[in-house]
């Protein structure tokens, strides 16, 4: 009797443990998934409040700005155990940026059997001050971004670069910040290396919608010494952009959506115009190939549209499309507006020197000839399409 006692007694000693391990394990469970939801609301706040303090940075109320924009996200600084730092985050020359970190004690609930009464939850998130106008972004952070052997000119604006920057060329621009390192025969004035990568100052755009069949692209000229053709295209879906031989060629105002392989070749002898185009290449189309054929002599005076949701982009490659792009201006070209590359190498040369604006931003730069990238963007009613502030972490 005594022995079937001892082992009832032990069992309910083991059954009272599991009893407890059991709501451990439940109260860890609920707490995590609570203090975990907080934490997304405290990253959306501190986002929020970065893209703030940035855009106030220059004026010097990033601090104020700051913190006035997580509390009217529910976060308000010494409130409540609430903290919300401000700091400067990697100046360099007219660009600046901060970090904002928002701190927070939360509750528990069942871990309160344990003893542990709250918990702090902190994140933090950094933005940069693109006033300067930066003209120049090279995404890869792996290895070499910018690869120059050119005379690159950006007086008016910076240059970002998320990996290395090989330069063996000249640059010479308002700002050039590398997240990696700077080497070459030829050192960069001003250049900064160390700082935070930054993001994709464009991925908030959307590709321009399309439907039904692609149409035929192809352009082909005359041969000899006749006259160039004049051939005109309206915008719309084609399956490819072809240009060749003695042709001038004509694109009126809209969004060129460029489907297969062909791509986009212009690689003929003439003038290439279009006023308020977009020239937009879908993930399983060809790549850009401009001037690169022998013999081809192909001036452009090519201009983004100057309103509506592709404002100032004049090249724009889908995310999911990888095809290197090469564009030689042949030192005569106008070029205004952004080249959109953002997972694929972009070959840049002798760009021309009239475009009143002028961007890029690619996973790698390789640049040659002579390159000009300029920031006078009057033209355009909602200024430069990359954002005055960016969240870059």
């Amino acid at each position: 009797m005594k022995s079937r006692q001892r082992e009832s007694g032990q069992a309910l000693v083991a059954a009272t443990f599991g009893l407890v391990v059991l709501l451990g394990c439940a109260g860890l469970a609920v707490d995590v998934g609570y203090l975990r939801y907080q934490q997304r609301l405290q990253q959306s706040a501190a986002d929020s409040a970065a893209l703030a303090g940035a855009a106030e940075s220059a004026a010097g109320n990033a601090t104020a700005a700051a913190r006035e924009d997580a509390l009217l996200n529910g976060y308000t600084n010494g409130v409540n155990n609430v903290t919300v730092t401000v700091n400067p985050a990697f100046p360099f020359g007219a660009v600046t940026g901060v970090q904002v970190q928002v701190s927070a004690v939360h509750p528990t609930f069942f871990m309160r059997i344990f003893g542990v009464n709250n918990a702090t939850v902190s994140t933090t998130a950094v933005a940069i001050d693109n006033s300067a106008k930066n003209c120049v972004y090279a995404l890869n952070g792996f290895g070499t971004a910018i690869n120059n052997n050119a005379t690159v000119t950006a007086t008016g604006c910076g240059i970002m670069d998320d990996g290395n920057l090989l330069n063996t060329g000249r640059i010479t621009a308002l700002s050039v910040g590398v997240h990696g390192t700077a080497a070459g025969g030829a050192t960069i004035p001003g250049a900064i290396t160390g700082i935070v990568e930054a993001g994709d100052p464009l991925y908030r755009l959307t590709p321009p919608g399309s439907r039904g069949g692609c149409q035929d692209g192809t352009v082909t000229g005359t041969t000899g010494f006749a006259p160039p053709s004049n051939v005109t295209l309206n915008p719309g879906k084609y399956c490819s952009l072809t240009v060749t031989r003695n042709v001038n060629l004509t694109l009126r105002a809209g969004n060129y959506t460029i489907t297969q392989p062909g791509g986009i070749s212009l690689n003929g002898v003439g003038n290439v115009t279009g006023n308020g185009v977009t020239l937009y290449l879908q993930a399983a189309a060809g790549p850009v190939a401009i001037n690169t054929a022998p013999g081809s002599n192909e001036t452009l005076s090519l201009t983004a549209p100057t309103t509506g949701a592709l404002a100032g982009i004049l090249f724009y490659q889908d995310r999911a499309n990888a095809q290197t792009a090469t564009i030689d201006g042949r030192g005569t070209s106008k070029l205004q507006g952004a080249l959109y590359f953002p997972d694929a190498t972009l070959n840049l040369s002798n760009t021309g020197n009239s475009a009143a604006y002028s961007l890029a931003v690619a996973k790698t730069l390789t640049l040659t000839g002579t390159v000009n990238f300029a920031s006078n963007f009057t033209s355009l009613p909602a200024g430069s399409p990359i954002q005055n502030a960016v969240l870059v972490e």
